[in-house]
């Protein structure tokens, strides 16, 4: 039996075939994020967080833009970086990438559709193996690195910092993430016998003005199931206060 030799450059066609099956690869991944498909979810996975309506509809609006190839898409404010700037977070099923509003143009809109624009460069890419930690706190949700990366505003202002403090737009109303209410401490004095209710005696006057907590909760709880399902990164709650 004859056998067949093979030509001595068979090697580097192998690796030339490789790497053209590698980028066509890439290129039906990039392809395959259709912004017609995912808008609705991505929209979805938002305004139930804000709203704070069904749950189970965010986690599974989130996972069907995850897992189609894209990203849910916020804008933010960053105070550890530029507070009079504003920032996109794009989150997406391998890290969170955080880009400049004005690489978007003059309106962020078409980030927001479930698929970003490959061309447009991050100021950071965070694997969410690189997030140890993310907390709900009062009006801001922190999100704490393992290593520190740098990022450049819309303003020229640029900043290295292990540790991500946004707050996320559209959060407003009483459970959302613009609206300071305030608590009153009651006391319990007894029963009045004659018209049978308990009765309290205010001991602040003034009140205690404090953040609103519940909307950063339900994004770190939705963010965490979307990203982390099995519970790698540690999820920390601040209880309701005027700051941070």
């Amino acid at each position: 039996m004859r056998r067949r030799l093979l030509p001595k450059s068979f090697p580097g066609i192998v690796l030339l075939l490789t790497a053209v099956l590698a980028a066509r690869g890439a290129t039906a991944s990039a392809q395959s994020c259709d912004e017609r498909f995912l808008s609705d979810s991505a929209d979805t996975a938002r305004s139930n967080i804000v709203a704070g309506i069904d749950g189970a509809a965010a986690i599974g609006a989130w996972r069907s833009v995850l897992d189609h190839g894209g990203a849910v898409a916020w804008s933010v404010t960053e105070y550890n970086v530029d507070a009079r700037s504003t920032f996109v977070f794009a989150f997406d099923r391998a890290a969170l990438r955080v880009y400049r509003a004005g690489a978007f143009g003059s309106t962020t809109d078409s980030a927001m559709n479930g698929c970003i624009d490959p061309s447009i460069a991050p100021e950071a890419t965070i694997p969410w193996s690189d997030v140890r930690e993310i907390e709900a706190a009062n009006w801001v949700v922190y999100f704490r690195l393992r290593k520190p990366v740098e990022i450049h505003s819309d303003r020229g202002k640029r900043k290295k910092t292990d540790e991500l403090k946004a707050f996320f737009y559209g959060a407003n109303g009483g459970s959302g993430g613009e609206k300071l209410t305030y608590a009153y401490n009651l006391r319990y004095d007894g029963r009045d016998p004659w018209w049978n209710v308990d009765v309290y005696e205010l001991e602040n006057l003034r009140g205690i003005a404090v953040g609103p907590t519940d909307f950063q909760r339900r994004l770190q709880f939705v963010v965490a199931r979307a990203v982390d399902p099995d519970g790698r990164i540690a999820l920390k709650q601040k209880g309701r206060g005027a700051g941070w």
